[in-house]
């Protein structure tokens, strides 16, 4: 880090992309957010519909030195998710190309491009992606947009993160559909929790993500986010059921994320190699931070 960095999120205005800002804004980095969502305090952008010149404009006016993309879709129709996860990334790099080409562009991928892997093992960056449903396929290819921009010379990174929990969890994570259940409701309706995932706090994630922006040396093409501990979900759940102490009735749809997908664990070797980071929160303290934010 050398003091003259300013950064670029993408994404701003979402769960992980609010708490990047924050704590870029916490270590006194320059920088500036944009959603396609939220106005105040973020520049509204939505990368898959504004005109490019729109977006040159923006990168151009601004010489960021890192770009951050925190910007996707995790759900809704195919179509919406080739736009939010394929070309509005495609629709970045060629801007941040053509007017930022020194940046540094840190992709957020997802676990999900990998699928699943054998219980008990885990799945490291040289893993073979085989995800198993569209969120997964659309990430991948994005990603895919951003190792081939690498290979030819861009300085990229994408990081594929697990499964994101902690304070403001949306009602797409489990965690965050299982607490807004249980303070609307008596009734739990998820998909199955017989499934095994690598739950990582989101405070973890953006140490990670900003310590990728501003690392010095050059990083590998790749890497996992997580804790390289895989949770059952039943577990999770059940967690949150003790403690906001009142009666639940539970209803599984039985979808596990698709074939292969019981089992996700992460192997975070190579980004504590490279950069010395490690996740701090234990499960169940942000799990208690994720009940107590909500109200």
């Amino acid at each position: 880090m050398t003091g003259t960095e300013r950064v670029m999120v993408f994404g701003a205005g979402g769960f992980l992309g609010a708490r990047i800002c924050a704590l870029l804004a916490d270590r006194g980095v320059e920088y500036r957010g944009l959603s396609r969502s939220r106005g105040e305090p973020y520049r509204l952008c939505d990368l898959a519909a504004m005109h490019s010149y729109a977006l040159d404009t923006q990168i151009g006016m601004y010489k960021p030195t890192v770009i951050v993309n925190a910007a996707g879709a995790t759900l809704g129709e195919p179509a919406d998710l080739v736009r939010a996860n394929v070309i509005a990334v495609e629709a970045l790099l060629a801007s941040t190309r053509d007017n930022a080409g020194h940046a540094r562009f840190v992709q957020l991928g997802s676990a999900a491009e990998y699928g699943g892997g054998p219980h008990g093992t885990s799945l490291d960056e040289q893993t073979e992606p085989r995800p198993a449903g569209p969120y997964g396929i659309t990430k991948l290819a994005g990603s895919e947009l951003v190792l081939r921009a690498q290979r030819n010379g861009a300085d990229a990174v994408v990081l594929r993160i697990f499964d994101v929990i902690g304070p403001g969890a949306p009602a797409s994570t489990l965690p965050g559909r299982v607490i807004r259940d249980l303070r609307s409701r008596q009734l739990i309706e998820v998909g199955s929790l017989d499934v095994w995932r690598d739950f990582v706090d989101v405070r973890d994630v953006a140490e990670a993500v900003v310590a990728v922006a501003l690392a010095d040396a050059k990083l590998p093409p790749v890497l996992n986010v997580g804790t390289g501990r895989a949770t059952l979900a039943r577990d999770v759940a059940g967690q949150l059921f003790e403690r906001s102490g009142q009666p639940a009735k539970i209803v599984e749809d039985g979808q596990d994320g698709g074939p292969g997908v019981s089992w996700q664990q992460a192997d975070i070797g190579l980004i504590g190699a490279q950069l010395g980071w490690s996740p701090k929160i234990s499960l169940e303290q942000s799990l208690a931070d994720g009940w107590s934010d909500q109200p």
